[in-house]
Order: C-alpha cells, then structure tokens, then sequence
C-alpha cells in the first residue's frame, strides 16, 4: 500500500513539473521582413471612443505568476528585460489589460493606452492589478 501511494505521488509530481508548451505563430513573420525591399505601412482606423480593459496577476516569490490566460504577444509594453528566468508579472498583467480592451471592442490595437496599475506586496505575494484605457485601432489594409 506504502510503495503504491508513493508510485502515485511521484508520477504526480512528474506530470505537474511537465508543464506546456505553446507555440507563438506570429515570431515568422518577423524575419520575413528582412525579405522585402520596399517599406509597407498599416492602414490603421481609430475608434472615437475609448474602451477600458482589466487584468489581475498573482505572484510569488517573483518566479510563480498566475491570473491572466489570455493577453497581447506582441503589445508594445515596456519594463520587460530581454532575458528573463520568470515572466515580469508588470508585462504580463498589462498585455492581459490590452488583450481584454481589444477583444471587448474588437480592435487589432489599442491606440494612446493609458494604464493604472494598482500593487499590493505582502513580501511573498504581489497582487497586481492594472486598467488600461485607450483608443481602439482596427488596420483595414496596407499601403
């Protein structure tokens, strides 16, 4: 009984310390861009209207990050170091705000973004929770 509850416990372990893997598919596209000899630009729309977007981070110890499943890869946001052991849980929290701002307006941007960050550190634990406001940007085409 000992030895199989100890079997259980260690696969377990094992399938939690497996983790996943996602697979970004827009990083192609950024060589491609050294292929093409003439510069093209986005033809961007801005909404008149802002729209607001939320997100809320949990972290530990600064390694464990949780609470935002769904955010903008590529959101231009700043305070990210190049190499990094852990997400910045900054980074993460606003590209989940931008995420959630875009698709509650259905935009491909979100233009003059504006964000409000509020943290509660409890030295083991941050809470961080952030609401962005900007202009929704939808690109209808290339010129």
């Amino acid at each position: 009984m000992k030895k199989s509850l100890m079997l259980v416990a260690v696969c377990a372990i094992a399938a939690f310390m497996t983790g996943c893997m996602a697979t970004h598919t827009n990083d192609a596209a950024a060589s491609a861009k050294a292929c093409v000899s003439k510069k093209f630009e986005a033809d961007i729309v801005a909404g008149k209207t802002a729209v607001k977007g939320k997100a809320t981070v949990h972290n530990v110890l600064g390694l464990i990050t949780w609470g935002v499943t769904d955010y903008a890869d590529e959101a231009f946001v700043s305070g990210a170091p190049a190499i990094q052991l852990a997400p910045n849980p900054l980074a993460v929290v606003k590209q989940g705000a931008t995420y959630n701002a875009c698709a509650a307006a259905k935009a491909d941007m979100l233009l003059a973004a504006k964000y409000n960050i509020k943290i509660s550190d409890f030295f083991v634990y941050k809470k961080i929770e952030c609401d962005v406001t900007g202009f929704p940007g939808v690109v209808k085409g290339v010129k």
